[in-house]
């Protein structure tokens, strides 16, 4: 029965207990020692003075909390009868620690003997019946065949109504051979009195139930207690400053607030001087620097001899043991070092496995046992089981297994993620992002030739779902390892990689870097493929969408009619990427004002995708997101709304609300609106726009500095100028740094803070900036009479002031009377 204490973990010392071994021999004149000295009152007497104390630990000063644990071990052995508690928990989590805080508490109680034996081995706990033989006066053996009866004595004697009440404590109890029911070679003289209470340290489920324990298990600390316990253990060390603080408390959330953990870090900067902020930079500044740390040995005063320990240590003998005892669970565990340590599908681990699963019964005896030992936890999440790793524990077993076998299992790994992870790019978004964390993982520390395609294919994903840093990061990794790898070569699927990495740097707001690899790109392969070899007009159609980015239109627009003209003879009028060709020049012809040809081309490449791709695919709303642009330029603005409406409620469905394709298409909606007069409407779609880019991608993108500019102008236009104005200038700032003085979105930005500076009657700075704008720049086209208008009104009260301006309008009236009137 498992006793309730969620949520109720307390710290330790760290001062944690190594397995012994169970045939070693030359341990047993250490253990005899530290006992004889460690029982209170020993010696020749008569009598034994009660109650009995044999404790081989002092008092743990440092002890921290754990208040929750101790209350549930008093409240198992409460009342009458035989009470059996088992403390599990992975292995260095501060089991003996609450032990023996629990005893000394205990000790103060007139009534009640206190005993502690080691359960790590035969010996090791014959010994420690021996010391208690001593103290209460059981006669020794004669011979060494007597030892069987020499034991039980002793259990009798604590069955029996001489022992009185008592607590036994059996301190690392994991050799599970030696506890099996009443039969084991240790759990046979294990006393069941009514008067007493076994308590186990253990960190096998399985001792803890063969044993009949009420099991508390004893998890991580809480973030109080584990930051008592690193005050405690850090001494007098300087926590006052808010770096060292803020660090330490990183220290602490990378450990999962390990006892254990937390006595090594704060060992390691007491003897080497290290203060927090420069341990987590060491900590956090690579895998293998961590493995590093957990690896250094720390002095730590043991129960058995002073001996020198580490974080490595406790974890090592856990993993031996499993190996030894259940191979296939040992396989299981080999496979998670490699993986993302959360959220490990149980259907990955079986389909991964190095050696055959039977069926789900050897699978869920397998991974029982590595539950059983704390080292994997279990997570439920709608409906099916999922996997988790210590950190601690994969770090270890990264430690422990050697660099070739690592190889191999990244490599199995390897072949196994690209079997969730579809080769066809349409399928992208549909595939369980479970996958994505664990395929990262395992590519992140490979140079097989496989993890080639797996970045290529993680590149595509990142890409899709609009996380253009990750696929930049993953199509760069791809690139790198192609060209290492003497197996590949460039005449295959090798140009595509660059193709793709010139996209996603586009895509992030590097149009002068996208420009670079495409223009690089096409001289390199052009004598070599063609220029009418499909990857190289695939080239040229990027490149001629770089160049829009970049407001070139005129290069733009040539590159985009050369990939259509020769795309329309080589793949064909109704070719997709025909379709595409034409769909980019129309765009760049909106730029350039020719909204006829444009609408042309859009409707073209419509009726061409709706027969091959269907109206809810995204390169079929992607065109129709085109075409209301033309309409919102032709001033129908009713036909342009209604149509942006329909594309964006089809992004918001395929890609969800924050993708950059759904505020790409919301941001066009908000543009009609606020052309139909609509201000309030416009400025609070403009605003959630402007807050989810800033969040996506960057302050400084490109896309982020429009949409700060379109919410500066729906501002201006109701008369809210501080705001605007503000708006105005941060983005004009950034535009001059980021895509260049003479962009056209930093022209439009300085043309707009340049009415609204005169708006307000603030001209000094403004003249210099409206005449360089005004030259380089066009009226924009989309702009109504009304609102044009409204402009020049609004200028002229602010320049003339009322009364001269209801003069003016006075005079201007009188004249258009007079003329009326004589003519």
């Amino acid at each position: 029965m498992q006793a309730d204490t969620s949520g109720d973990f307390s710290a330790n010392s760290g001062n944690h207990n190594d397995f012994g071994s169970s045939s070693s021999l030359n341990t047993l004149t250490n253990i005899q020692t530290i006992y004889q000295a460690c029982v209170f009152g020993a010696g020749e007497r008569d009598e034994a003075p009660r109650p009995d104390r044999i404790i081989p630990y002092d008092r743990n000063s440092e002890f921290t909390g754990r208040k929750g644990l101790i209350e549930s071990i008093k409240r198992h052995s409460e009342g009458d009868g035989h009470h059996r508690i088992a403390l599990h928990g992975l292995g260095g989590s501060g089991k003996t620690q609450i032990a023996l805080e629990y005893v000394y508490q205990r000790a103060s109680d007139a009534d009640c003997d206190v005993f502690w034996v080691q359960g790590s081995g035969v010996l090791k706990f014959i010994d420690g019946f021996r010391a208690i033989a001593h103290h209460v006066r059981i006669p020794l053996p004669s011979a060494e065949t007597d030892q069987e009866q020499f034991l039980a004595s002793i259990k009798g004697w604590f069955e029996g109504p001489d022992s009185g009440h008592w607590i036994l404590v059996i301190d690392n109890a994991d050799n599970e051979e030696d506890f099996i029911g009443n039969s084991g070679p240790i759990s046979k003289f294990l006393p069941q009195g009514q008067g007493g209470t076994p308590i186990f340290t253990t960190r096998s489920l399985r001792v803890a139930t063969w044993q009949g324990c009420e099991r508390i298990d004893v998890g991580r600390m809480g973030e109080d207690e584990a930051q008592s316990l690193f005050s405690k253990r850090f001494g007098s060390w300087n926590l006052s400053s808010d770096e060292e603080k803020e660090a330490a408390e990183m220290i602490l959330s990378a450990v999962h607030d390990s006892p254990l953990a937390i006595v090594g870090a704060t060992a390691f900067m007491a003897e080497t001087q290290t203060p927090p902020s420069a341990y987590w930079r060491i900590l956090r500044g690579s895998e293998e620097q961590a493995r590093r740390l957990i690896s250094q040995p720390f002095c730590n005063i043991k129960p058995e001899a002073d001996m020198t320990a580490s974080i490595l240590a406790t974890y090592l003998i856990t993993f031996e043991r499993i190996t030894l005892k259940v191979p296939l669970a040992a396989n299981i565990l080999r496979l998670m070092a490699v993986f993302d340590r959360q959220n490990i599908p149980a259907e990955l681990l079986n389909q991964s496995c190095l050696e055959r699963i039977d069926g789900p019964m050897e699978f869920r005896l397998a991974i029982g046992r590595l539950l059983g030992f704390s080292l994997v936890t279990t997570v439920n999440r709608e409906d099916q089981a999922f996997y988790e790793l210590h950190r601690l524990v994969q770090l270890s077993l990264q430690v422990y297994l050697p660099t070739e076998e690592l190889d191999q299992l990244r490599a199995t790994a390897l072949g196994m993620i690209l079997r969730f992870l579809p080769q066809d790019e349409n399928k992208w978004r549909d595939v369980d992002r479970t996958y994505i964390p664990h395929a990262l993982a395992v590519a992140k520390g490979s140079t097989d030739p496989i993890a080639e395609e797996l970045c290529f294919r993680l590149g595509q994903y990142f890409r899709d779902m609009g996380s253009y840093n990750n696929a930049e990061s993953q199509f760069r990794r791809c690139i790198a390892l192609r060209e290492k790898s003497k197996e590949y070569d460039w005449d295959g699927e090798g140009p595509m990689r660059v193709i793709h990495l010139g996209v996603v740097v586009a895509y992030q707001g590097k149009a002068e870097v996208a420009e670079e690899i495409f223009q690089n790109f096409l001289e390199d392969m052009v004598p070599s493929l063609g220029s009418d070899n499909p990857t190289v007009l695939r080239a040229v159609h990027c490149l001629g969408i770089v160049l829009r980015y970049q407001g070139k239109y005129n290069e733009s627009e040539e590159m985009n009619r050369r990939a259509l003209e020769r795309r329309e003879i080589i793949l064909g009028p109704d070719h997709l990427d025909t379709l595409r060709s034409a769909s980019n020049l129309a765009t760049v012809l909106q730029y350039q004002q020719k909204y006829n040809e444009s609408e042309a081309l859009i409707l073209r490449a419509l009726e061409g995708y709706q027969k091959c791709l269907g109206q809810n695919h995204l390169t079929f709303l992607q065109s129709a997101n085109n075409l209301a642009i033309v309409l919102q330029y032709q001033r129908k603005h009713n036909e342009s709304e209604m149509l942006n409406r329909h594309v964006l409620e089809g992004y918001e469905k395929v890609l969800g609300p924050d993708h950059p394709d759904t505020l790409s298409s919301a941001n066009n909606l908000a543009a009609v609106l606020r052309y139909q007069g609509r201000y309030s409407e416009s400025e609070q779609m403009n605003r959630r726009i402007l807050e989810a880019r800033k969040r996506i991608l960057g302050p400084d993108h490109p896309n982020t500095l429009s949409s700060t500019n379109n919410l500066a102008i729906v501002l201006q236009y109701q008369g809210k100028y501080s705001e605007s104005e503000e708006l105005n200038q941060r983005a004009l700032a950034r535009f001059e740094k980021i895509p260049g003085p003479n962009h056209p979105d930093n022209l439009s930005s300085a043309r707009n803070l340049t009415f609204l500076q005169r708006s307000q009657g603030e001209s000094r700075d403004s003249e210099m900036i409206g005449r360089n704008t005004q030259r380089a720049l066009p009226t924009n086209p989309s702009e109504t009479t009304t609102q044009f208008a409204s402009r020049v009104v609004r200028y002229l009260w602010r320049s003339v002031g009322n009364f001269y301006f209801f003069l003016y309008v006075l005079f201007i009236f009188s004249c258009y009377f007079l003329y009326t009137y004589f003519f």
